[in-house]
């Protein structure tokens, strides 16, 4: 009976959710998430090569909230996004850059989940996408084929798109 009842918590624990990390120039790191997180939640984070091409993965650990940013929204189901304080690159290190992050809660956490993701194999809970659209970024994120999660963070200026029209239409 006690093998059942930890074979049922480990099968209860929340999937990781999506989020998009930003990073600034002056190094600061936010994190964009519709979850509520908390000191010592777990993320497990894309990073920038040298000439800005994403790689898998390094570990972080929420600071705590920031103020909330109006140019970051929910496209897919409205709700409030939060942005959390990450650890802050020194500024040797720093390249501006967007990536596609996985949340683990502290009380949910599964070492071997955390272990998967930073091996770039998350267990089939794949790292969320970025793409750029002419007017913005998109984190997208989908599970057995359907939407789970879309980010889109606004810029000011016109860019060069890189998300696909299908892409976006599975999206939503």
């Amino acid at each position: 009976m006690p093998m059942v009842l930890f074979a049922a918590l480990a099968a209860s624990a929340a999937p990781p959710a999506a989020g998009l990390i930003e990073v600034r120039p002056d190094g600061m790191r936010t994190l964009f998430t519709t979850e509520r997180l908390h000191r010592n939640d777990q993320v497990v984070a894309q990073s920038a090569e040298s000439q800005g091409i994403a790689k898998c993965c390094v570990a972080l650990r929420i600071l705590g909230p920031q103020r909330r940013r109006s140019d970051v929204s929910d496209e897919l189901t409205g709700r409030r996004v939060r942005a959390y304080a990450l650890p802050s690159l020194k500024a040797p290190d720093t390249l501006p850059y967007l990536g596609g992050a996985l949340v683990f809660h502290a009380r949910d956490e599964d070492a071997s989940q955390v272990e998967h993701a930073l091996s770039g194999d998350p267990a089939g809970k794949a790292l969320p996408t970025v793409c750029i659209s002419s007017e913005g970024a998109h984190l997208l994120q989908w599970l057995d084929g359907k939407p789970k999660a879309h980010l889109y963070m606004h810029f000011d200026y016109a860019v060069e798109p890189s998300c696909s029209e299908d892409m976006l239409k599975k999206s939503h």
